[in-house]
């Protein structure tokens, strides 16, 4: 008897994740899985937190039984002023519960945000997330480089709807840089 390898992808987070102001459909995730044709599972929350996000990991992440698991957020976490090292913690967890249930775990960086004060807290997300991941041996999807205007550190003009939320082609962008990391892992 053979076995067939599956893939299902669940991607957890927030409004970034969701698609928000937009429908799922028209999310990063949801563009990135239709380029490989494979089962996916949206399981981003409008206003969400690493907190919330935690909090229902069992039911809306291991719940689906995937073989991957994207993990985004701090964004939120950000504009609540919620420490590094809750948010970070937060993370590290549902990776150690993705691995501990043989899902393979990819952690995404935030994107930038037009608010000074957020993006401060997200830069600081950021670089603990992707030493992190270094250190682990975690994949991880770098969304800010593609969406960051260098000049000002702000999202680049075009890519957003409101300074956090990207627009339609931001989304597509995002899938983008989602594609080409998937590719190397599928």
């Amino acid at each position: 008897m053979s076995t067939v390898n599956t893939v299902k992808i669940v991607a957890i987070g927030d409004s970034i994740t969701y698609g928000f102001p937009y429908l799922p459909e028209q999310s990063w995730f949801c563009l990135a899985s239709k380029e490989f044709n494979i089962e996916h599972v949206n399981s981003g929350i409008n206003g969400d937190t690493t907190t919330g996000m935690l909090n229902r990991f069992d039911r809306d992440a291991l719940g689906h039984k995937p073989s991957h698991v994207i993990i985004m957020g701090g964004t939120n976490d950000a504009y609540e002023g919620v420490e590094v090292s809750q948010a970070i913690d937060n993370i590290r967890v549902m990776v150690k519960l993705a691995v501990e249930n043989g899902i393979t775990p990819i952690i995404g960086l935030p994107i930038p945000c037009n608010d000074w004060y957020a993006e401060t807290l997200l830069g600081e997300y950021r670089e603990v997330i992707q030493q992190y991941a270094v250190n682990n041996s975690t994949v991880y999807i770098d969304f800010y480089s593609a969406m960051v205007d260098e000049s000002n550190a702000e999202i680049k003009s075009g890519l957003h709807c409101d300074g956090v939320h990207p627009s339609e082609a931001g989304y597509k962008v995002m899938a983008g840089v989602a594609i080409e990391i998937l590719r190397k892992m599928l």
